[in-house]
């Protein structure tokens, strides 16, 4: 598997497809569709699918099924499962309230624009989305505050993400957002694996949580019991 930066872009004119293959180069990954049907087929087989782009860049209009992307609730869909920003390629008008309500922001080149200046666009959506969401390990929620099991372990993917990279980092944050019945396992099985393996590699999942083993031990018994 690739480790570039994975972009999707859906468009139904495959000129559009052409321009951001010349634009992002050998920097980054594109996965193009025509519209977001065969996108969502292929997330419905596989869910890591859409939360490991690094952004999602939509156009508008889609004549060949009657579609204007702004009146329908397609984005509201994507951005419920993806990690990334999800933008609107669109040079027209589109009213503030619609684009702020259904879109992370707005592409004004159709055609493509340069990894670079894509990746600063991203980093300042993620920088903003940091600024309203603080996270806490749930080693200092207070005593006294009933918080479920299940909302627990979403708080220590969360914290673990933040320590993680690259796919690591967008599975995590999957498994805390959409999927945190197998994000409990996932903490079970590294629970269980600090607690037998003795001799433990350079990439131990212990990491993603504290440096030291045991207090990563501590850390997800409080979590798991």
């Amino acid at each position: 598997m690739s480790d570039k930066p994975r972009v999707c872009v859906i468009d139904e004119n495959l000129l559009v497809k052409v321009g951001w293959e010349r634009s992002l180069g050998h920097h980054a990954d594109l996965f193009f569709y025509r519209d977001h049907r065969p996108l969502l087929e292929d997330a419905a087989k596989d869910a890591l699918l859409i939360p490991s782009f690094q952004c999602i860049i939509i156009g508008r209009v889609y004549p060949h099924i009657s579609l204007d992307i702004v009146n329908s609730d397609i984005p509201e869909k994507i951005r419920k499962i993806a990690t990334g920003p999800v933008f609107l390629n669109w040079q027209g008008y589109v009213a503030k309230g619609d684009l702020e309500k259904n879109f992370d922001g707005k592409i004004f080149h159709r055609y493509g624009i340069k990894w670079h200046t894509l990746r600063l666009r991203i980093q300042r959506v993620e920088r903003k989305k940091n600024s309203f969401e603080q996270i806490h390990p749930p080693t200092k929620l207070k005593a006294n505050i009933l918080v479920s099991r299940s909302q627990k372990c979403r708080e220590l993917l969360k914290s673990m993400a933040s320590r993680a990279e690259g796919m690591h980092r967008r599975k995590i944050e999957f498994l805390a957002k959409s999927d945190p019945e197998t994000g409990i396992k996932l903490l079970e099985a590294i629970y269980n694996k600090l607690l037998v393996d003795k001799n433990r590699p350079s990439n131990c999942p212990s990491r993603y949580i504290n440096s030291s083993p045991v207090i990563a031990a501590r850390i997800l018994r409080e979590v798991l019991n």
